[in-house]
């Protein structure tokens, strides 16, 4: 395997390439971020919230399958429709909006 350098920041990382990384956002990005409020490892997630551009799921991106109960994306796979590729980050002002047309268009899945 080619060495990589610490600074490259186009390496394949989990099959994602070129997404933009936490420490490459800046401080308003950061501060707007909706955060995930499910519970994982019985204390809140936190985590940032990301809606699929395909169906419109949304939720964190967690390494492991059902470790929040708000997790909508395993590695940057959607869990309600299996697309990769999919996932942009969801803004504090933007989220109960989203939450509002997966209601409606997704009947009996509730949040």
């Amino acid at each position: 395997m080619p060495k990589v350098l610490p600074n490259n920041k186009r390496w394949p990382r989990g099959g994602k390439m070129n997404q933009k990384r936490h420490i490459d956002m800046t401080a308003e990005e950061k501060a707007n971020i909706a955060t995930c409020t499910g519970n994982k490892d019985e204390h809140p997630c936190k985590n940032p919230v990301f809606r699929c551009s395909e169906c419109g799921n949304y939720g964190c991106d967690q390494e492991v399958l059902d470790k929040c109960t708000e997790q909508g994306f395993k590695n940057g796979k959607c869990l309600h429709c299996g697309a990769t590729g999919t996932r942009i980050p969801v803004m504090k002002d933007e989220m109960v909006e989203f939450i509002a047309l997966w209601e409606k268009e997704v009947p009996g899945i509730e949040s």
